[in-house]
């Protein structure tokens, strides 16, 4: 899920205020002014700037979470090798949510009266809404960096960022590329228990509809409930003859769908998005089975190390985590939050950024600026624009096949 997954939980109903924060620039030799020392600043305290790490270690959000702490850190060490924010270093402290709302905010504040000077909470609206609540209220930059709800800078306030991929650019990627095809005929794989599935079919619908392709059935799933026998959905697929099989579903349950599908000997094309962007699919589906596999994404980093065609600064990025983490990249928020933490650090690099709104406006003033592995094309009401990218699984081997203009995509669909 963006590069985590939204996860819309109807028991999750939360009550959100705006509240203002201030931020003050890092002055490179510690100790900072009076100013510097009020709420909100990013003075250096103790020779350091202090970032507090609000993220689910445990329960079902924890998959995504620790991908996309992960990241945070790798552009960390990144950031302070080449000397920090305006030559303080960054240090990290962090706290576990359980992968509960209502935990969350009380890790939030923990962090905040522990000197977290910047927040970042989980990579989830419903998980994250809270914690990125007391956030605002304290005053500091906070910050979800693979959320993919264009709802949530709206609920939180104007001095917040979600970094993931958008629910929309997925969706008009995924309807694009099929049309590009010749793939008229959808069948479609659902959860509907997840604004994250539901969003992204709402903007295929627009362009794919648009350009003449049918949605011509939907088969309804519960993919976050567990759901693993999907033989009467590949029974009606087997009947319904589709060009393309749309699988909106949270990993593993999708991938256990793709294997039983392919095991069903139906080759049809399968789309989707970055809950597919894992390389336990290959494994699951079986490597001689993971054919013709389609996901819109924010970036490629499946190939680092196999396809030489990654993106240079990606392979290194993945390297550098695996070297780290003991492991390759094991969700799509890893590089996500990665990518997402270098675009805010070059807007905190800025001399001009000494407060809330000027760090605020200096974020959402960012367009078509290039990070490791990607384009942010830009923010709008707190929420990242990512030109978005597919990529192609042919005999469990990867390869980036096209990536498209995230405004080109919006203006086409509007």
């Amino acid at each position: 899920m963006s590069h985590s997954q939204d996860l819309r939980k109807g028991k999750l109903l939360l009550a959100v205020g705006l509240v203002s924060l201030g931020v003050v620039s890092c002055g490179a030799n510690g100790g900072g002014s009076a100013a510097g020392a009020g709420k909100g600043s990013l003075a250096c305290r103790d020779g350091k700037i202090l970032i507090g790490v609000a993220k689910a270690e445990s329960g079902f959000a924890s998959f995504f979470d620790v991908a996309g702490k992960r990241g945070l850190e790798v552009a960390v060490d990144e950031i302070n090798a080449k000397g920090g924010i305006k030559g303080c270093p960054i240090s990290m402290i962090s706290g576990d949510t359980k992968s509960d709302p209502a935990v969350a905010a009380e890790v939030a504040r923990s962090l905040i009266e522990k000197g977290a000077q910047i927040l970042v909470v989980p990579d989830d609206f419903d998980t994250g809404v809270a914690a990125a609540r007391v956030g605002q209220k304290a005053g500091l930059l906070t910050l979800s960096l693979a959320a993919s709800s264009t709802v949530f800078g709206k609920a939180v306030g104007d001095h917040f960022f979600s970094g993931g991929i958008t629910t929309t650019e997925l969706g008009l990627a995924q309807g694009r590329y099929a049309l590009e095809q010749g793939w008229k005929k959808t069948f479609q794989i659902l959860d509907p228990g997840l604004a994250y599935f539901t969003e992204q079919d709402a903007a295929y619908r627009k362009i794919y509809q648009a350009g003449g392709g049918t949605v011509t059935a939907v088969e309804r799933v519960d993919s976050l409930g567990g759901q693993s026998d999907f033989s009467s959905s590949i029974s009606k697929i087997k009947a319904a003859k589709p060009d393309v099989i749309q699988a909106l579903a949270v990993f593993p349950a999708v991938g256990t769908f793709v294997k039983q599908l392919r095991a069903a000997g139906v080759d049809t094309p399968v789309i989707g998005n970055i809950t597919l962007q894992t390389r336990e699919l290959p494994k699951l589906v079986g490597k001689g089975q993971a054919n013709a596999i389609r996901y819109a994404a924010q970036v490629y980093w499946d190939g680092a190390g196999i396809d030489p065609a990654t993106d240079p600064a990606i392979a290194k990025f993945a390297e550098t985590y695996e070297k780290k983490f003991h492991q390759f990249p094991e969700q799509a928020n890893a590089p996500g939050a990665y990518q997402t933490f270098m675009a805010v650090n070059e807007a905190l690099q800025r001399e001009d950024v000494t407060d809330a709104a000027s760090a605020a406006d200096a974020i959402r003033a960012q367009k078509g600026l290039k990070v490791p592995g990607g384009t942010l094309d830009s923010w709008k009401d707190g929420y990242a624009i990512w030109n978005p990218t597919i990529v192609g699984l042919d005999g469990g081997e990867y390869k980036q096949l096209t990536s498209y203009g995230a405004t080109e995509l919006r203006s086409e669909a509007s």
